[in-house]
């Protein structure tokens, strides 16, 4: 390919689709590479929740950039709204359960952490649960709520970026991606088996497949962790809403119900297992026993990229000019991929970011 661009997105999931269509929106020229259909591997597997508080329990890292990234979902959907393309944006609020006194205690001193930091939780007793949850499980004891953690439709979230990407003049290229071009140590753009497409910045979106490119200056230590979902009639009667587990979650989505999910370390593997599905059905049992006998609609599986600390890797190669990471959000990439795209952007376009991404830099790694 003849043309050289600004810059090369690496990985068309969540992280990558909002970083190339806010480079897009500043004017840069880009192209944004992968494999497959826009969002078709763990973005389209996720279950679309925003949930820095239920996920992210104390302060730190995780925290601060998950709370950032879940309060500007709601200027997120109102331009996709606007565009056209709704993205089913609910903020009712998330509920982790408890199921013992000990977990009672846990999740009411996470409440109290929480409230400390300015955040708004609240304790729901056992009474308060069943007023919100008639169908609750008679074990659940109470739960920690955050009235502010939310979900999206991840799906249609991933379709409107898309299309807002490619109204603002992002090539989309159906390629995979095997190498990184360099030239005196710095980015020169990606070649695949096929052909090279040149570029001044590459950013490495590549989720799971992040550390599979050849020719990176260092390894990056992002692995795929399989999670296994099923979807499922929302229970009659029963309000609609999310709710966490010991190890699993119920999401209302539709008319019906995202179940999920295991954590598994299984490489590439992204088979749906007779044991997979049987704990999921336990833990959304557990929540909710209507969802004990109740027949998947569809089941599917998906890998989430996971670094050894859990944090994304965000921010430039420390040798490679004008090579920036963007990978390793885990399960929280539908949360922290449009906060991601405004970082990377502004990293691109001003040269800076306002965030301190030493947390987040490949260098943690040694």
């Amino acid at each position: 390919m003849s043309e050289t661009f600004d810059v090369a997105v690496v990985g068309a999931g969540i992280v990558g689709l909002a970083t190339a269509r806010e480079l897009g929106r500043a004017g840069k020229r880009v192209v944004l590479l992968d494999r497959g259909e826009p969002g078709a591997e763990a973005s389209w597997a996720a279950a679309g929740m925003l949930a820095p508080q239920i996920e992210a329990h104390v302060a730190g890292p995780a925290l601060t950039l998950g709370i950032a990234a879940r309060e500007r979902y709601a200027g997120l959907a109102a331009e996709c709204e606007a565009a056209g393309h709704p993205i089913g944006l609910t903020s009712g609020g998330i509920a982790r359960v408890a199921f013992d006194d000990d977990g009672a205690r846990e999740l009411q001193a996470q409440v109290e952490a929480q409230r400390a930091l300015g955040l708004q939780a609240e304790w729901l007793s056992r009474k308060d649960l069943v007023w919100r949850h008639p169908g609750i499980a008679a074990g659940a004891c109470g739960a920690a709520l955050a009235p502010r953690d939310g979900c999206v439709d991840n799906v249609a979230l991933c379709a409107a970026l898309a299309a807002d990407a490619q109204r603002h003049g992002v090539t989309f290229a159906v390629v995979e991606v095997v190498e990184l071009m360099t030239a005196h140590g710095r980015a020169a753009g990606v070649r695949s088996a096929l052909e090279s497409h040149r570029a001044h910045v590459v950013v490495l979106a590549a989720g799971a497949w992040s550390g599979t490119i050849a020719g990176l200056p260092r390894p990056v230590p992002v692995a795929p962790v399989r999670g296994q979902m099923a979807l499922a009639p929302w229970p009659a009667g029963e309000p609609r809403g999310v709710l966490f587990g010991r190890a699993g979650y119920v999401v209302a989505r539709g008319d019906g119900a995202v179940l999920g999910s295991t954590m598994e370390h299984v490489g590439f593997d992204k088979r749906t297992t007779e044991e997979g599905l049987a704990h999921v059905r336990r833990e959304a049992a557990a929540l909710l026993p209507a969802l004990a006998s109740a027949m998947f609609t569809r089941t599917w599986a998906g890998l989430r990229p996971v670094t050894p600390d859990a944090l994304p890797i965000l921010g430039r190669d420390p040798d490679v000019e004008g090579l920036i990471y963007a990978t390793g959000h885990g399960r929280n990439g539908i949360l922290l991929g449009p906060l991601t795209g405004e970082i990377v952007r502004d990293l691109v376009v001003r040269g800076e970011t306002e965030w301190d991404l030493a947390p987040y830099a490949i260098g943690r790694f040694g």
